[in-house]
């Protein structure tokens, strides 16, 4: 029987990287991808009052409420739906057999209702921490794949 093959996404809001490895032997990682999404680092006021962009950090125009925050989390929904669309995309190209997920509370929670059936079938293991800022050399010590 082949090797399984292990992703292992290490996200927050703003940025991710996605990594794979030998789920058996997990010594070595590689990295994919990594990905940005710079409407999450803007302040929150900022994507309130973007005139040349009225739907800024909205799904279908403008806010109606006064909460500048409620566009910053939209933009933060949206990047967990781009990460997810990704996860999608190894499943259906057979890229991966399990996955390892490595995000801040309340992103890891945005992470987890967007996440297909099938991408959480093979959720093998999800941590609530965010090491989005440590070198790549430094994460297989920090986060626990066997």
């Amino acid at each position: 029987m082949a090797d399984k093959r292990l992703w292992i996404l290490v996200a927050n809001a703003s940025r991710a990287r996605l990594f794979a490895t030998d789920a058996a032997k997990a010594e070595k990682w590689d990295l994919i991808e990594q990905f940005q999404h710079d409407e999450s680092r803007t302040k929150s006021t900022e994507l309130y009052n973007q005139p040349d962009n009225p739907n800024a950090g909205t799904l279908h125009g403008p806010v109606t409420e006064n909460d500048p925050n409620a566009r910053k989390e939209l933009e933060h929904e949206r990047f967990a739906r781009e990460l997810c669309a990704h996860l999608d995309k190894g499943v259906d190209t057979h890229a991966f057999d399990q996955l390892v997920i490595a995000a801040p509370p309340q992103f890891l929670g945005m992470l987890r209702g967007q996440l297909s059936t099938r991408v959480k079938q093979r959720v093998r293991l999800d941590l609530d921490a965010d090491y989005s800022n440590l070198p790549a050399r430094e994460l297989p010590d920090r986060v626990p794949l066997l």
